[in-house]
């Protein structure tokens, strides 16, 4: 073998590329850094660039390895204690060996059970895709997305007062038709930045569509544009259009509309992609008003026995802060009172029902999802009389199963908000419907007008002019233009008044296509 061919065969046989196959083989992901200092993974295509990868918060770490942390300090304090204390008996040398045994066991626990599951685990976010990549061996799974469908990158760094203080949170990515939810990300508005940088990158390279070939007949334009129409798309109302926008446009999703009063908190509600607010739901303000009514009872029951008592009889200090501390109890129970009926909200999206209740502003908070598509029956239920009068009910949303029912207590006018939730049901479908109608007349229109344009471009693609009411030269100078021939069949009297001679009648008639060279049988008119 010369030399050139063994050279080639080494550039030919590369270590790493069989790693990488026999990695690939395992359904893992194999990283490596190449000459030029970019990441190389398995089934990386070959215009294809690593931009970043992302693991999990190191911290994630901390919690299983405590077991290991906890042996090695272990063993670190047996060793100092028996080198203080110059003990060298076997009962001593067999406690430090079980110990550094149980270190090297807890080291290989955690490293097989954690630290390689925590490596694996990874988003590699390249300028096509993001590719995401879980376990270890053992149900190895791969899913990737394109960087095309990435609609808009939200970042929340509240999930956890920890996530706060290290640094760690959530990205979300909303997708066409779809989300990504990378949680526990190091500095993840970094991770933020470089997914929405490449897909706007993406869009800016992005060609754009070619236009729909217009046909230069202005009536078979028309045609195609009255079929072209597009129908109407049915819409629900936006409840969040009338809340100020939110200042950080890269936050997750979520209702606008904010809890506990003067505090402003946000709901702990993440939006799907696609997703928005139809309508807030409360409970009528009757129940707010039986709710507040022993505590106003009680408070005008105790003002005029506060200011009137002094008057008539000398009182003690005692009195005074007595009476005070009263009416402030009532007045803040009136407060939680009118609070907890604000923050009992029902939210209605374009997806699911979600009922909320928070108590005591940010103490405790309950919740309850259920999605259109798990709804079995929409019911009404009117206890009493009084209530038939107020036009106040319950609603019932039924779902099938173990799933969990809601129940819309005592809401104003409860027939139409059971419209409303069978509306919003059914919308779905419709709004489907109309965008496939929508998205069949653009193909058909793009496919006519593409037709006839050709046709008119070719020299088969020929319209046969309207010689009516012309005379037999212009006729005939008519069709020249065109390549085409006229043949007079005879003359006959026309059933208006006209002048002789001209085409009272023609065959084929206008706008007909013909070939190259046809002739047009016309009649001419005679006195």
């Amino acid at each position: 073998m010369t030399k050139t061919s063994e050279q080639k065969a080494k550039r030919a046989f590369r270590p790493q590329d069989t790693l990488s196959s026999i990695y690939e083989g395992f359904g893992l992901q194999y990283f490596r850094r190449g000459r030029d200092k970019q990441w190389r993974f398995a089934g990386q295509q070959p215009d294809e660039v690593v931009r970043i990868i992302v693991r999990k918060h190191w911290w994630f770490l901390v919690q299983p390895a405590l077991p290991f942390i906890g042996s090695i300090v272990l063993l670190f304090v047996v060793l100092g204690a028996g080198t203080a204390l110059s003990a060298s008996s076997g009962l001593w040398l067999f406690a430090e060996a079980v110990i550094f045994l149980l270190v090297i066991g807890t080291g290989l626990w955690f490293a097989y059970r954690d630290l390689v599951v925590w490596w694996f685990e990874t988003h590699i976010v390249t300028n096509k895709r993001i590719i995401n990549s879980a376990n270890f061996l053992v149900k190895a799974t791969r899913k990737e997305v394109s960087i095309e469908k990435v609609q808009q990158v939200g970042v929340d760094t509240r999930d956890s007062l920890l996530g706060l203080l290290l640094g760690f949170g959530t990205v979300h990515v909303y997708l066409a038709g779809g989300d990504l939810v990378i949680k526990d990300v190091p500095d993840p508005k970094r991770v933020k930045d470089a997914i929405q940088g490449l897909s706007d990158d993406f869009r800016a390279k992005k060609k754009p569509e070619k236009p729909i070939p217009k046909p230069k007949d202005p009536d078979v334009m028309n045609a195609l544009e009255e079929l072209a129409k597009e129908s109407p798309v049915p819409t629900l109302p936006d409840a969040d259009k009338d809340y100020p926008p939110l200042r950080n446009p890269y936050r997750l999703r979520g209702p606008r509309r904010r809890f506990s009063s003067i505090l402003h908190i946000t709901a702990d509600i993440h939006y799907f992609s696609g997703e928005y607010t139809v309508k807030y739901l409360q409970h009528s303000p009757y129940v707010l008003y039986a709710n507040l009514a022993i505590p106003v009872l009680l408070l005008l029951f105790v003002l005029p026995v506060a200011l009137v008592t002094p008057r008539v009889m000398s009182v003690p200090i005692s009195w005074w802060l007595i009476m005070s501390v009263l009416i402030l109890g009532l007045l803040l129970w009136m407060f939680f009172k009118y609070v907890d009926y604000v923050d009992d909200v029902y939210i209605l999206t374009n997806r699911r029902i979600i009922d909320i209740e928070r108590k005591f502003f940010f103490v405790f908070e309950s919740r309850l999802e259920v999605e259109y598509k798990n709804i079995r029956e929409v019911r009404v239920l009117i206890p009493s009389v009084s209530e038939r009068f107020l036009n106040i009910g319950d609603v019932y949303i039924e779902t099938p199963g173990s799933s969990p029912d809601i129940v819309f207590g005592n809401v104003d006018r409860p027939f139409e908000v059971q419209e409303l939730v069978s509306g919003i049901k059914g919308h779905k479908d419709k709004e489907d419907k109309a965008k496939k109608e929508n998205e069949e007349k653009q193909r058909l229109h793009l496919w006519l007008g593409t037709m006839f344009s050709k046709l008119e471009e070719t020299d088969k693609g020929r319209g046969a002019p309207n010689l009516r009411n012309l005379d037999l030269l212009s006729a005939i100078y008519c069709v020249q233009e065109l390549d085409l021939e006229v043949e007079v069949l005879k003359e006959d009297v026309p059933n208006v008044p006209m002048e002789p001679g001209r085409v009272i009648y023609q065959n084929p008639p206008a706008g007909t296509l013909m070939n190259k060279g046809s002739k047009i049988e016309v009649v001419l008119s005679k006195r």
